[in-house]
């Protein structure tokens, strides 16, 4: 069960808005042993000959579950309730996403932002990188760089763990 493709047959079932599929107790053990990872396991997941990089998340109990997304829920022609036949593949192409330069040369004069930028985890970079990339016009870039450098810098003096919506509040 190593080394290779990992096929298997779910229920599709929901949580909130997302469609996840369980994944087998063995099959998630081999994947974890092929990653040598123990929590987010990157994987390439095909349903009807259609792939999606994603990721296993932990579902408790040292079972993985992984997120059914629109690309697979479309190959498969499923939704919830349905049992939908699953591939995996670990993933091992890097999902790191190039700093664009203006970014860069922007954190090299902020060394807070930079800082924070530094010990995001990857998850949270690749967002705020795509958000950033997102753009078209010069000047939405030069805003959203401006509101990237903020929130870092926000970031930095008050913590990760704090969201901004809780740092604006008023103290009672």
């Amino acid at each position: 069960m190593s080394g290779g493709p990992h096929r298997f047959q779910a229920r599709i079932y929901k949580i909130w808005m997302l469609r996840y599929v369980n994944v087998p107790e063995g099959i998630g053990r081999a994947l974890e042993k092929e990653s040598r990872r123990k929590k987010h396991i990157p994987v390439v997941a095909i349903a009807n000959r259609r792939s999606s990089r994603t990721t296993l998340v932990p579902a408790g109990g040292g079972r993985y579950r992984l997120q059914f997304n629109a690309t697979l829920r479309e190959a498969a022609e499923a939704d919830v309730g349905d049992l939908v036949g699953v591939e995996l593949r670990i993933d091992r192409e890097s999902r790191t996403l190039p700093v664009p330069d203006e970014l860069r040369e922007a954190l090299k004069t902020r060394p807070k932002a930079r800082r924070a930028f530094e010990t995001m985890g990857p998850g949270t970079r690749r967002q705020l990188l795509l958000w950033f990339g997102k753009t078209k016009s010069p000047e939405v870039r030069r805003k959203r760089l401006a509101r990237l450098i903020d929130i870092l810098t926000e970031r930095a003096l008050l913590g990760r763990k704090v969201r901004p919506a809780q740092a604006r509040r008023p103290r009672a």
